[in-house]
């Protein structure tokens, strides 16, 4: 830990001016954050977090009260860290994931998800739950960090239910989800010997548990995609009943218990027209609304670390909101943002007495710096920053704007202006996120403004399709890869271009996963727009794409049920049409493929397939093969690597500015 922030050293927070000073190293922007997931112990006397700042994975742990240091360990090579909690003042755990092939081809690789124990006095990390006959399952999910029991969690997994499986024999003529045996089910766990007692099996369907604060199953989800049919169990004595159920294709996320412990706390539309706040009743009396926003979708639920409940919920749109739930952390977060004016300031974790919490200070042009706050001593104390190499530096200012869409909607979307230049004939690269159900956030992005600091304009445009928006806004998606998703982005490049801001001969589309293939989209059905185009582990054959998701999850999953319904049929003559590696010939700017060789979402062969079209149709272009490197660029040499591809290949096709 570095100091202590008080009123008097503002002038850490105030950049210095743009000038002729070189841009911050790829270094600076492609490193993983040097700090992050920082947790503090629930009796506040301990930090963990996970550092990288010697370019190896690794999870210290803090004495806060002696200043000092009380273990580091080194992660596996092969491992990604992916998340931190503690359990009690004497364990901490720590969520890794690998990537694995599966049988002898190479090509069927997963992403394994493991949660281990690690003491603070020191010994061996310990596997919760995952050996012996589960270790064929790909992950779990840790449901509860603490119950009525002392090293005790909760975690749900896969498992495999023979009795099940015999039951159903015969029940359908060729054997599906409903007869394959495998649930959902719920374990106690032990955090000293890592062994997993099942205390509850879930049924065919069963998507997600709910549990109260001794651990306790009190609710599970149902998901019967086939039907488009969801369902709300309550557990009263030894017999599951139904308390709410959805027939139009919508789901709800349960977050916890209410209050008075008589109702579910759920976010989701239950019939509107965007995502709302709801209790469900578990006498089955039905659902009240609790708070809804007349717009934009409540996005998710913020609930306390320690008695699980709803202590703000975030409302979506261009600019995020928190409506508080709770009046007490309502107040401590005011003290916080009146601290660190200008920034935005969230509290990650807390001790168990609110006494001292970590606080996450940053801004869009500002990387995160992490402060444990000490509300009974008044001060904060830096533990550390993400980006530690560009503290200081001036980077691109993120404005929220929108322009209409070519039929009259209002797109919401981020531009990111390089520091010091007019918006006046600007190179500009269009940046549409992936998903393409997901959206850009109001915050520091690594990629944003390492284009932006390399002298381009940055817009990443919010296209229906996107969340948080609205529930019809995320729908208009549907079925629109290369249709609407896709012109709204087109039109937000000609707006800028309208408006002055963009030469419309410098304009270059860059994305990862769904931007990836929107970028190929672009290159290929509008190819008069763009000078270059850039796919980061992107979508480039839409029959393919869905033939791959068929062949590792099966007909009846929910990850076929899901893109089909989002994409269409892999023999519509629309979808086919609308895969860039089918249109390669319609392409005229040079382009750049970049894929991992571990990604096992979308898998590299969309962008071989792309690179084979792309040659064969004599087009320019170049490949560029990420040894070891997963869908979301989880290490920092392929990063560093991804960005300086991307700066060359940009200062060769659009000329930035200076």
């Amino acid at each position: 830990m570095r100091g202590t922030w008080t009123a008097a050293i503002v002038f850490l927070f105030t950049f210095g001016q743009a000038g002729a000073a070189p841009p911050p190293r790829v270094e600076a922007f492609g490193r993983i954050p040097s700090v992050e997931s920082v947790v503090v112990s629930p009796g506040g006397t301990l930090l963990a977090w996970a550092d990288s700042s010697t370019g190896k994975q690794q999870v210290v742990m803090f004495d806060v009260d002696r200043g000092a240091e009380k273990r580091r360990l080194t992660m596996p090579a092969d491992s990604k860290l992916r998340d931190l909690d503690w359990h009690d003042d004497e364990t901490l755990l720590v969520s890794l994931s690998f990537t694995h092939s599966v049988g002898s081809r190479a090509l069927d690789k997963y992403e394994w998800r493991r949660t281990l124990a690690v003491d603070t006095g020191g010994g061996d990390m310990r596997m919760l739950l995952m050996d012996g006959t589960r270790s064929l399952t790909t992950g779990s999910r840790l449901l509860a960090l603490r119950t009525s029991k002392p090293k005790t969690v909760m975690m749900a997994t896969w498992d495999f239910a023979a009795t099940k499986y015999t039951e159903e024999i015969g029940s359908r003529l060729r054997g599906g989800r409903k007869d394959d045996g495998w649930v959902l089910s719920l374990f106690e766990v032990s955090t000293i010997t890592g062994k997993g007692t099942r205390v509850e099996m879930g049924g065919p369907y069963t998507a997600d548990w709910v549990l109260d604060l001794n651990g306790q199953a009190i609710g599970r989800t149902e998901w019967e995609p086939e039907r488009s049919l969801f369902r709300v169990l309550h557990k009263r004595g030894d017999t599951w009943n139904e308390i709410h159920k959805l027939e139009d294709g919508t789901t709800l996320g349960i977050a916890g218990l209410s209050r008075d412990g008589k109702s579910l706390v759920a976010v989701g539309p239950n019939g509107l027209s965007r995502s709302a706040l709801w209790e469900i009743a578990l006498d089955g009396s039905g659902a009240k609304l609790l708070l809804e926003d007349p717009v934009n979708d409540i996005e998710h639920i913020v609930l306390d670390g320690y008695n699980w409940q709803p202590v703000a919920a975030s409302v979506g749109g261009a600019d995020p909101v928190r409506r508080w739930l709770d009046s007490d952390a309502e107040a401590r977060h005011k003290a916080l943002s009146k601290t660190f004016g200008g920034l935005s300031v969230s509290i990650q974790t807390r001790d168990s007495t609110n006494t001292r919490v970590i606080a996450r200070v940053g801004s869009p042009s500002t990387p995160t710096t992490y402060y444990l706050v000490d509300f009974a001593k008044g001060k904060a104390d830096i533990v550390g920053e993400d980006y530690p190499e560009l503290a200081g530096v001036t980077l691109g200012q993120v404005q929220v704007l929108s322009y209409k869409s070519r039929d009259g909607v209002d797109i919401p979307a981020y531009l990111t202006v390089p520091a010091g230049l007019e918006q006046n004939k600007l190179p500009l690269v269009v940046l549409p996120h992936g998903g393409p159900q997901a959206r850009d956030e109001l915050a520091f992005d690594w990629m944003a403004q390492f284009i932006a600091s390399r002298g381009y304009a940055v817009l990443q445009p919010q296209f229906r399709g996107s969340t948080g928006f609205g529930e019809s806004f995320r729908l208009a998606g549907y079925r629109q890869w290369g249709g609407v998703m896709q012109n709204d982005v087109t039109d937000g490049v000609k707006a800028m271009i309208d408006q002055g801001i963009v030469d419309p001969r410098r304009v270059c589309i860059v994305g990862a996963s769904y931007g990836g293939y929107a970028a190929l989209a672009g290159a290929a059905f509008t190819p008069e727009l763009y000078a270059c185009a850039v796919s980061i582990n992107g979508v480039t054959d839409l029959p393919g794409m869905l033939g791959h998701a068929l062949k590792r999850s099966g007909e009846e999953s929910n990850t076929v049920a899901y893109w089909t319904s989002h994409i269409g049929s892999a023999q519509d003559p629309l979808v086919i049409g609308r895969s860039p590696a089918r249109s390669a010939q319609t392409i005229q700017a040079p382009v750049l493929l970049i894929h991992g060789t571990d990604d096992t979402i979308v898998p590299i062969m969309q962008s071989q397939l792309m690179a084979s079209a792309l040659k064969g149709a004599g087009k320019s272009y170049a490949f560029a093969k990420l040894d070891g490197e997963d869908h979301a660029l989880s290490r920092s040499e392929t990063r560093m690597r991804v960005l300086q591809e991307l700066e060359g290949f940009l200062g060769k096709f659009l000329s930035p500015s200076n």
